[in-house]
């Protein structure tokens, strides 16, 4: 749906592009040869194996073949794309006995030996998932605040969410709006049962456990 796509977008993705889970990016690994003159030919088809060999994996594989393109826009493109893994090999590489990969969530380089790269690639994937699913999660939980006045709620939803007692009256759901932008997202399934005072208006709390407050993009 669209807006799992912007759950997406949102959750993960950066001021670079996309970053995409594994398991929903259309392409896991990129490869882009890098070659000129007489290095193509050997730089191809070690490029095409390594595609092929991924492919049996059940990795979701994009040879990047494209000769009229220069391997930099390609690295942009594939960056914007949210591609999670991408695998550069050029001349040097091959001289080396390596592949150089790159990942989109952390941005950094490092060698891999060639002579197993794809296994470890696949494994790779799998981490890259669960870093992914974590990472996520601790951006949530640093950014909830259980708040009890509406001065706490006022100041919670600037930079996130709010875990507030609500008496679930309409005026009162308007006068935070008002003032915050924000408004009641969920009554979190499976959280611990709480009464008390409304955190906006005083009045009696209405649903048993706290509300979560936030501001729609």
């Amino acid at each position: 749906s669209t807006r799992m796509v912007g759950a997406v977008v949102m959750a993960h993705g950066d001021d670079r592009g996309l970053i995409l889970p594994p398991r929903v990016a259309p392409h896991q690994v990129v490869i882009v040869p890098i070659g000129r003159g007489s290095d193509t030919g050997p730089v191809a088809e070690a490029a095409a194996s390594l595609a092929g060999e991924l492919g049996r994996l059940g990795v979701r594989v994009r040879l990047d073949d494209r000769a009229q393109l220069t391997p930099g826009f390609k690295f942009n493109e594939w960056e914007l794309r949210g591609v999670p893994l991408r695998v550069e090999l050029g001349p040097r590489d091959l001289a080396a006995g390596s592949a150089t990969v790159a990942e989109r969530l952390s941005g950094e380089k490092a060698q891999r030996p060639l002579v197993g790269v794809a296994a470890w690639l696949a494994e790779r994937l799998e981490a890259l998932q669960t870093e992914m699913l974590e990472r996520a999660r601790r951006f949530r939980e640093q950014r909830t605040v259980r708040t009890d006045t509406f001065e706490q709620l006022v100041e919670a939803v600037a930079g996130g969410f709010a875990l507030a007692l609500h008496c679930g009256l309409f005026e009162c759901e308007a006068r935070i709006k008002e003032q915050t932008t924000a408004t009641p997202r969920c009554v979190p399934l499976g959280a611990p049962l709480e009464e008390g005072p409304c955190a906006a208006c005083g009045r009696a709390s209405a649903y048993g456990t706290r509300v979560l407050f936030g501001r729609a993009y």
